[in-house]
């Protein structure tokens, strides 16, 4: 191809507009690239070289700047035309039966540099703290990160230091700190899960699935993110749940801005996205329904309800046991809207109500009572 074609691909490659589309981050965009393009081929080959590029830095998921990307993308093409200019003054290359043109150098230099970015991203995730582009549940600092896996339950409680609660779904791991201490609270998780997450708008809490983040203050919701899925989906039960991509241009600012939403999602609506293409899309329910355990589709209202009715859907919900004595609390009911608050706060209400005391050991919950009567 021609030298303004290879300059065409480095000002696509260093605008950070078309890095934002061609990444997922802007499907409003589509219409406008689409147009550039028309009916030009040498526009839309460069467009679909350029995306193919892009890819290729996706394994790096490292912090590194926006600069520095550019600058290797141009010493890479730069490189790619030095060496087109000499064979082309040499005439005569023992690479000329290979057929290289530019095209061909440069695919394979900004090829290399990916693999050299994903090799200095592993390196530095390893020296430096879990940030916006790191690998999902993949925690280095063992003494400040907890993970869980649950290897072998239907579902399996996990409380978190703010007292959120997590239901995570078999064959499911999910990485957090042991306390949440700065201006965010993150999770990762691979694989399904559901949460309650504790209300705290000074203290946005971030869940990181595979290249999708969900944003929340207090709600309670599903995700499925298995690693070989095609697919992250998010179902929304109470409250509001903002999605996106980990590599969307205002990713940093959604962080780091409280009140700023990306993709928003409310009650009895679901998220789609589409891993290999960036994209998302929203569903609206009938249900919340989205990991199929009982959990999704209890609501917590009780009316004089027996206590023993109560932690017995307690016990299915968050797959954990509740121990108390059956004979002195027999007479004991409950009338109470717990709704989407976390497990331990119901576990309050109740004892509150009860007059009661509870203690929590893993998944086993012990309450001790008087009778009631």
């Amino acid at each position: 191809m021609h030298s303004s074609s290879s300059n065409l691909l480095q000002a696509l490659l260093t605008n950070p507009d078309f890095v934002a589309w061609a990444n997922g981050g802007r499907p409003e965009d589509d219409v406008k690239w689409n147009n550039w393009a028309a009916d030009d081929l040498e526009k839309l080959e460069t467009i679909a070289i350029a995306r193919e590029l892009l890819e290729s830095f996706q394994v790096a998921n490292t912090n590194i700047s926006n600069e520095h990307i550019t600058n290797k993308v141009s010493q890479a093409l730069n490189t790619a035309k030095r060496i087109e200019s000499e064979q082309n003054l040499r005439r005569i290359s023992p690479l000329r039966n290979l057929n290289f043109t530019v095209w061909n150098v440069a695919a394979t230099l900004v090829t290399l540099l990916g693999l050299g970015l994903a090799i200095f991203g592993i390196y530095k995730n390893k020296h430096s703290e879990t940030g916006l582009n790191s690998n999902v549940a993949k925690v280095e600092d063992a003494d400040a990160f907890t993970k869980v896996i649950n290897k072998d339950r239907a579902v399996k409680y996990v409380r978190l230091s703010d007292g959120s609660a997590i239901v995570l779904h078999k064959n499911s791991s999910i990485s957090f700190p042991k306390q949440f201490t700065g201006p965010v609270r993150e999770v990762f998780l691979t694989g399904d899960a559901f949460f309650e997450i504790t209300k705290n708008p000074d203290q946005p809490f971030f869940v990181y699935a595979n290249e999708l983040v969900a944003k929340v203050h207090g709600t309670s919701f599903s995700i499925k993110a298995g690693q070989s899925e095609s697919k992250v989906i998010v179902a929304v039960k109470t409250g509001k749940v903002s999605v996106f991509s980990k590599n969307d241009s205002k990713a940093e600012q959604y962080k780091k801005d409280k009140g700023l939403q990306a993709f928003l999602l409310t009650p009895n609506q679901q998220a789609t996205f589409e891993r290999s293409q960036f994209k998302l899309s929203r569903l609206a329910l009938s249900s919340p329904i989205l990991l199929n355990i009982p959990i999704e589709n209890q609501d917590f209202t009780y009316s004089e309800t027996p206590v023993k009715d109560i932690f017995s859907a307690l016990e299915k919900a968050y797959g954990i046991h509740i121990q108390y004595n059956v004979e002195t609390m027999s007479e004991c009911s409950v009338t109470a809207t717990l709704g989407d608050e976390p497990l331990e706060n119901k576990l309050k209400w109740i004892c509150t109500i009860l007059e009661a005391e509870y203690a929590i050991n893993d998944d086993q919950i012990t309450i001790k009572g008087s009778p009631c009567k």
